[in-house]
């Protein structure tokens, strides 16, 4: 299998412009142009792209009824439940507000907006690490990866498309 090298990237992720100082992102989830589609019924707020691991913060938001694919995450996620019902098909637990969770690396699982969820499902989620994406939960194959990296780019194409501040989103990378 043929190695990707990265010998260079732009808009400001060469190491001399990163900034390492304590940062501030103001996240407004009334604002619906400030949420990057992601998936169907599925946006995202970017919070912070780690640009050394890969790992990133985002709010996400997801009608009822949506979901995501399947996947595993590489490193540990902890996640934070704002508003809104989900759970993950593989585990019999429902997450609604105030619901904290922490996840070992490594679990394949489904995230859901249950049907019944009384809001769209906001949540909090900080993630160490990339989301390898599957065709099934036991033993499936890869069909996508996610990580800081590429939802950086999803990002910066969507801030581009919608004349949103690309100062503001660079403000996040770390």
């Amino acid at each position: 299998m043929p190695k990707a090298t990265f010998s260079h990237f732009t808009d400001g992720l060469n190491p001399e412009q990163r900034n390492r100082d304590h940062f501030i992102a103001e996240l407004d989830t009334e604002d619906e142009k400030l949420w990057v589609p992601y998936a169907e019924d599925v946006w995202i707020q970017p919070c912070q792209f780690n640009v050394t691991t890969g790992g990133f913060s985002v709010l996400l938001k997801g009608l009822p009824g949506a979901a995501l694919g399947v996947h595993y995450h590489v490193g540990t996620v902890r996640g934070y439940t704002i508003q809104g019902h989900w759970r993950y098909l593989e585990h019999d637990w429902i997450a609604k507000p105030g619901t904290f969770i922490f996840e070992p690396a490594g679990e394949a699982h489904t995230l859901v907006i249950t049907e019944d969820s009384p809001d769209p499902a906001i949540i909090m989620f900080v993630v160490e690490g990339g989301l390898v994406y599957l065709d099934k939960p036991a033993e499936g194959t890869l069909v996508a990866f996610e990580d800081g990296f590429t939802l950086l780019e999803i990002c910066r194409n969507y801030y581009r498309e919608t004349g949103l501040d690309l100062e503001e989103l660079d403000k996040r990378i770390r």
